[in-house]
């Protein structure tokens, strides 16, 4: 074969995976629709002003959830914010792809109460699994004043199992 039908091939092997990667565009679980913002302010403390939060199909079948919470440090716009994610994935590669960020965070400790369930040390990130749901629940860019890790991992925690919870419905 040819240089050029090789580079065919390839170019339509790639855009049928890329393509059946991102074909679903409807929340396999509308994340946002379980992780109401009355369960993150519970999480975070409380809101920044945002507009109405939608989940996201982010892709590989993860769909995902995101609130801004309290200001952390700065003014103006070098403002940081904390952000609480919850990430749920279902199917043949959403599982893997949180699996992938549980190793990256090194979410090494158990957790009880969530299903098979590790945390990191910080108590900012969770990871959990239920038969083929994964999700995650992560806290950026700092705890809220007076949240310990333990209450913090505690807490994501219990937004996984809200997932797995309305997932069995």
């Amino acid at each position: 074969m040819s240089f050029r039908g090789r580079v065919v091939v390839f170019t339509v092997a790639c855009g049928a995976a890329a393509a059946s990667a991102f074909a679903q565009t409807k929340p396999a679980i509308d994340v946002c629709g379980i992780v109401t913002p009355d369960k993150a302010k519970a999480v975070m403390g409380s809101l920044a002003s945002q507009p109405p939060v939608k989940t996201d199909h982010v892709g590989f079948g993860v769909d995902s959830c995101m609130y801004i919470g309290p200001k952390q440090s700065g003014a103006g716009a070098q403002t940081i914010f904390s952000r609480l994610t919850v990430q749920t994935g279902t199917g043949k590669d959403g599982p893997d792809m949180l699996q992938m960020d549980a190793d990256k965070r090194k979410a090494t400790l158990p957790l009880a109460g969530a299903g098979e369930a590790k945390r990191n040390a910080a108590g900012t990130f969770v990871w959990a699994k239920q038969g083929g749901v994964a999700c995650t629940a992560e806290i950026a860019n700092g705890l809220p004043n007076g949240v310990t890790a333990d209450a913090a991992a505690a807490a994501l925690g219990g937004l996984c199992r809200d997932i797995f919870g309305a997932k069995k419905k």
